[in-house]
């Protein structure tokens, strides 16, 4: 950074140069003069986009940050792009002098492109997959749900020592103890057990249909009322 800076913004430099210079070639640092009417650029370190010394904060940026400062007095953390489309994770921090009276704010931005592109390699590479969102509580089956819940327990219990060893064949042993149990049939089990697996509920359908090919006809309701009835003991209900 090579601008000349007034003595109020010359330790704030040294900070922006050390924040770049820890952080790398995604971080830029800028300071902005808000002794005027709005918030004005007088330095810049870090070249993840093009900046003009001069230049002012965008309004909306100007007004949120004021938003914040009156609400909780925090910095503002914010999303953004530059202007060739690429990922930031930013915050602008108010700066004050010793008698509390605002004279700067230092923006921060940290592109992330290249770190959202690494997680997605690595989730791809790992096959990890994206728990579902709970379900939404269902009218009137709170209680059979909490059963089901209970039953799910026993049965990734009676399999967690394939838990670490082989994924999939742990998932499929677990489908079919819950499968010979019919818990697939009550309103909401599915939602429920997908989220339990960490798996998708496309995937737990695989899984079911992997099952119900191994297995054959489906055995009548009354093993899954036989289990909500000895869970329910179980938890004293």
């Amino acid at each position: 950074m090579e601008q000349e800076l007034e003595p109020i913004f010359q330790s704030y430099g040294a900070l922006m140069s050390a924040l770049v210079s820890q952080f790398g070639a995604n971080c830029q640092a800028s300071l902005y003069d808000m002794r005027g009417r709005r918030p004005q650029l007088v330095a810049v370190t870090g070249t993840v986009m093009e900046a003009e010394i001069g230049s002012y904060l965008p309004e909306k940026l100007f007004d949120r940050l004021n938003s914040a400062a009156r609400e909780s007095g925090q910095p503002l953390l914010f999303t953004a792009a530059t202007p060739d489309g690429r990922r930031l994770s930013s915050s602008l921090t108010l700066l004050r002098d010793a008698s509390g009276e605002t004279f700067g704010c230092l923006r921060i931005d940290f592109c992330i492109e290249s770190l959202m592109h690494s997680i997605n390699v690595l989730q791809n590479f790992c096959n990890f997959e994206t728990p579902p969102a709970a379900a939404p509580a269902i009218a009137g089956n709170e209680d059979v749900i909490g059963m089901v819940d209970a039953i799910v327990s026993e049965v990734m219990n009676e399999n967690g020592s394939l838990r670490t060893q082989d994924k999939r064949t742990y998932r499929m042993n677990v489908v079919r103890g819950l499968e010979k149990k019919n818990v697939f049939l009550v309103k909401g089990a599915i939602d429920l057990i997908a989220a339990r697996m960490n798996v998708s509920k496309f995937t737990l359908y695989n899984y079911i249909d992997k099952v119900r090919s191994e297995m054959g006809s489906v055995d009548p309701k009354s093993s899954l009322r036989d289990s909500l009835q000895a869970s329910g003991k179980a938890d004293g209900r």
